[in-house]
């Protein structure tokens, strides 16, 4: 039990922009099944995202730019370099094969790369603010 309370800290730890890491994920989770998850036929999982891909091209170039939204996000909120690479190799990668006709709406079906994303920002956010609570423990002590 208090293992689980520390592990989960880090979740009230207060961002610069005044919302805490659990603010934050909670909206970029609601995007991110928005566009990769919101639907179910048959037990397949999809979103806007492959809904969208079924458009030649501008359907791709579209949920590509709205998969920009966490690009923005991992660099508004600072994190590691790495973080920002991932998510620009993901949403580059699923826009590119993404707009092969055919091949790339199947793609898009199984390639969550807005899931990918989130949980890219996820891992780098959950370690700065670890970090943080760490610096403002060692601070107080």
């Amino acid at each position: 039990m208090a293992k689980d309370i520390a592990d989960q800290a880090h979740l009230n730890v207060r961002l610069e922009n005044g919302r805490t890491v659990e603010e934050e994920l909670r909206r970029l989770g609601v995007f991110s099944r928005m566009l990769d998850s919101q639907f179910s036929v048959m037990g397949v999982r999809f979103g806007v995202d492959s809904l969208l891909g079924l458009i030649p091209v501008a359907g791709d170039v579209v949920t590509g730019i709205a998969g920009t939204y966490a690009l923005a996000t991992a660099i508004r909120l600072k994190l590691h370099p790495i973080a920002a690479v991932q998510i620009g190799w993901n949403l580059l990668f699923d826009t590119v094969i993404g707009a092969i006709p055919i091949l790339g709406d199947i793609f898009d079906f199984f390639f969550k790369s807005n899931t990918k994303n989130f949980k890219v920002i996820e891992k780098h956010l959950t370690r700065k603010a670890q970090r943080h609570a760490r610096e403002a423990a060692s601070a107080r002590a």
